[in-house]
């Protein structure tokens, strides 16, 4: 059994809360908020905590920059983050406004490229990270647990674009006929 025990490097200037083994009930009660991990046991959800670590961040602080480099993901457990995108103008755009279970990051994680908006704590908040490197490591030891997860990480980024096109066709449709 792994332990997410020394502070990861990530968020220096964050209050660091832990591990996230400390935080599993807090964990559990935020992703039931997040219908996609409705296919989790609690077991899965406490191997996961394995490999995470937890802070906590006032409101203003910026989670995730747009532009920045990033290979780790967030796992909102309290509070409210604003998702922005500075479009090629430099005006700032709210996209979303999301709360507890919600996951953020997951495209840099995956791809390696710079994170494509910022993610801003509306209020105070609490989230747990997982790196590339422990999703590896979760790879290498439980394979069915990490595809269940790789497979969920696709469903929402995949509902992401959806709504992504949706939200960019309608104000450029015009009716066929």
């Amino acid at each position: 059994m792994r332990s997410a025990d020394s502070r990861p490097s990530l968020y220096r200037d964050i209050e660091y809360l832990g591990g996230a083994c400390a935080f599993a009930g807090e964990v559990r009660v935020a992703i039931n908020h997040e219908a996609l991990f409705d296919e989790f046991y609690h077991y899965e959800v406490e191997e996961f905590c394995q490999f995470m670590h937890c802070f906590g961040a006032p409101a203003g602080t910026v989670l995730l920059q747009e532009g920045e480099e990033g290979d780790h993901l967030i796992v909102l457990l309290s509070g409210q983050v604003v998702v922005r995108k500075t479009d090629l103008g430099g005006a700032v755009h709210s996209l979303a406004m999301v709360g507890p279970g919600s996951i953020l990051g997951e495209m840099s994680m995956i791809d390696g490229e710079r994170r494509f908006a910022s993610c801003v704590a509306a209020e105070p908040t609490r989230f747990a990270v997982m790196s590339k490197a422990d999703l590896n490591e979760i790879v290498a030891l439980h394979p069915r647990l990490a595809n269940k997860f790789l497979l969920m990480l696709v469903r929402i980024m995949v509902g992401r674009l959806r709504d992504m096109g949706a939200r960019a066709i309608s104000p450029l449709s015009k009716p066929l006929v």
